[in-house]
């Protein structure tokens, strides 16, 4: 099923009719990341937080939401309405969870079918959004008894949970329904973290030290960041706690020949060359995401080598020295930063894992070939299945005597088989996965 709005536009959209696509857009197939730019620049600037909340938090309540659309409809929608169906889930979000008076947000969703030019749906959409204000005592609790409803996420993913985590499936399942707090890494090569901390409080703006990373600061409220102290003058950067913890791990020295193999868009690669003076090859196999990785040394006045280069097939792009570390942050499921990419549970499959699983051992093997003997490798996801993580780390050093595993000694996360896992923890940090890899000296 392929958008009808993928091409571009320039008319104005209400909030509503923009999110409503942006839903649709998602069930046919494409990532919020892909829609949501061109939509909120046809969307009024004083309504472009509240579209972007509706997108977002649609993605996030999809599988409820779309239930109790299904219980409402007395038939669904044809195929060419399907942009009518992700218009009635924009309405329920709005009455069941940001809680807006019914009468002025059933009226205004309606309308919007004339902005679609099917004026002809309005009747069943009036109808549906105003049974559910009449009878949501009824229709919510059988909900609450299917994991799947009533945490609004895909059966794979809760059987998948539940088996690998049975402890705390329940909470991370939670924990992506939160909004993600905004977390700042602090360049240190600019200035302290305390003194940070001053400059924020100097401008009024309340934030506190993270926990487990030495740069960390949140932003007790979500702002715009390029307003806040030193944006421009590359102070800080926005990064998660989790994330920062690749650059702390690895610790790179003064003068090591550092690869960050699969870079984009940059953080990682950022944060190692704040820490330490080392030469840096950052290297991805996309092109245009490597524009991101640019764009943020310029701004931080950082120095590296930047290649594109699949780093999953060999080749000579990478020279003839060997690394002293690698950082292997592998394409993964994602599963760790559901919270901030809410359209992630309605886009990945069950069968893209064991997809994913082969990548990632591919990428592992070529890297570990690049490594000096006696060099560190660090493998990192953000996701929290197994699959991904422990299971694949074990495997790989039962499979290469040469490699060792060092024990990360951290109070941050829980310990696995093999390698740490850090579950998305409300107001604080996401989900993600670190494993630190010794190469034998020769």
């Amino acid at each position: 099923m392929e958008s009808p709005y993928g091409r571009a536009q320039t008319t104005e959209l209400s909030p509503r009719h923009a999110a409503a696509i942006a839903l649709y857009s998602v069930t046919a197939g494409q990532s919020l990341n892909q829609v949501i730019p061109a939509l909120e620049s046809r969307v009024d600037p004083d309504d472009r937080s509240f579209f972007r909340d509706m997108a977002l938090g649609s993605c996030r309540w999809y599988y409820r939401l779309n239930a109790i659309a299904k219980m409402l409809l007395k038939n669904p929608f044809q195929e060419e309405d399907q942009d009518l169906h992700a218009l009635l889930i924009i309405g329920l979000y709005q009455l069941l969870i940001q809680g807006k008076a019914p009468h002025a947000a059933v009226h205004a969703t309606v309308d919007v079918c004339d902005e679609m030019g099917k004026g002809y749906a309005k009747a069943v959409i009036n109808a549906c959004l105003r049974r559910y204000g009449r009878e949501y005592e009824a229709l919510l609790p059988p909900l609450d008894e299917n994991p799947v409803t009533a945490t609004s996420h895909p059966k794979w993913l809760v059987k998948m949970l539940s088996k690998a985590w049975p402890e705390q499936w329940q909470s991370i399942l939670n924990a992506n329904n939160e909004r993600a707090p905004l977390c700042l890494r602090i360049n240190r090569r600019q200035l302290s973290r305390e003194d940070y901390l001053v400059l924020l409080a100097e401008a009024g703006i309340d934030a506190h030290a993270g926990r487990y990373s030495a740069d960390a600061v949140y932003l007790e409220e979500s702002c715009d960041v390029t307003s806040l102290p030193g944006f421009a003058d590359g102070y800080f950067s926005v990064q998660d706690e989790a994330a920062q913890l690749a650059a702390q791990i690895l610790n790179p020295q003064d003068n090591e020949r550092v690869l960050d193999a699969c870079a984009a868009p940059g953080g990682k690669t950022c944060h190692l060359l704040e820490c330490a003076d080392i030469r840096l090859l950052a290297a991805d196999a996309d092109d245009n995401r490597l524009q991101r990785v640019n764009e943020n040394l310029q701004r931080l006045g950082l120095v590296a080598d930047v290649v594109c280069a699949d780093v999953s097939v060999a080749g000579d792009w990478w020279g003839e020295e060997k690394f002293d570390a690698i950082l292997l942050d592998v394409p993964c499921s994602a599963t760790g930063v559901i919270r901030r990419h809410p359209d992630i549970r309605m886009l990945r499959r069950r069968e893209d894992i064991d997809a994913l699983a082969a990548v990632q051992q591919q990428i592992l093997e070529q890297a570990w070939s690049m490594l000096k003997p006696g060099g560190r490798l660090l493998y990192a996801t953000c996701s929290v299945l197994p699959q991904e993580n422990t299971l694949q780390i074990e495997r790989f050093v039962d499979m290469h005597p040469e490699a060792s595993e060092v024990s990360l000694d951290t109070e941050w996360g829980v310990a696995c088989n093999a390698g740490r896992q850090l579950y998305p923890q409300n107001n604080s940090h996401d989900g993600f996965y670190y494993a630190l890899l010794q190469k034998a000296a020769v």
